[in-house]
């Protein structure tokens, strides 16, 4: 028998039920939703965008020839190339090198959009939008036609300096000792060439 507290003012009494709130019944179709949005978020995240990925990511069906992506630009290569005395073969192969025709290029040291200009160089061309495609093969044609002039019109020098820069070509008077110039340079002509013929090959 409990000790009785009453003649001290105090009442014992039996301890109420705690009363459990109803649980809520979760939406399963909102959990499997917010699960998805998780995933594809980490997803993006996580993936390393390359260049093609992110070509196909801005809408591009992934698994194009080169010759279907420069289709795309066919017409703004045409455009500039006419309008700054380049021959829009060479044009297109400076771009298939640089991008990939993947206008939202982006390289690590900074290069932008199909022709990889570099910030200070869309800079000096008054390109507002790298990122746009007109824009950017206009800053990248006027930057070609004068390092064509700013080298007599020799079309190596003139690449090695679009990659490297006019100063090393200026500094080592040709092409600089850079494997990665070198290449450059050789991929740009061999595919200047094959455009070439197969141009020909149409008329």
């Amino acid at each position: 028998m409990p000790f009785d507290l009453t003649p001290y003012g105090i009442e014992l009494r039996e301890p109420r039920a705690r009363r459990r709130a109803p649980r809520r019944r979760r939406n399963p179709w909102l959990r499997g939703l917010a699960v998805m949005l998780l995933c594809s978020t980490a997803l993006l995240v996580v993936l390393p965008i390359t260049d093609q990925a992110r070509l196909s990511f801005w809408g591009a069906p992934s698994g194009l020839r080169p010759s279907d992506l420069r289709a795309r630009f066919e017409s703004i290569i045409e455009h500039y190339a006419r309008w700054y005395g380049l021959d829009p073969a060479l044009l297109a192969a400076v771009i298939q090198v640089e991008s990939s025709f993947n206008p939202f290029a982006v390289s690590p040291k900074g290069a932008l959009g199909l022709m990889q200009l570099m910030p200070e160089t869309a800079l000096s061309w008054q390109v507002a939008d790298p990122m746009n495609p007109s824009q950017n093969i206009r800053g990248g044609a006027l930057q070609l036609r004068y390092l064509l002039v700013r080298f007599n019109d020799d079309l190596e020098l003139a690449l090695a300096a679009y990659h490297a820069g006019e100063t090393r070509v200026s500094r080592h008077e040709g092409i600089p000792p850079l494997a990665s110039t070198q290449q450059y340079v050789d991929r740009v002509l061999d595919i200047y060439r094959g455009l070439q013929v197969s141009a020909e090959r149409d008329l």
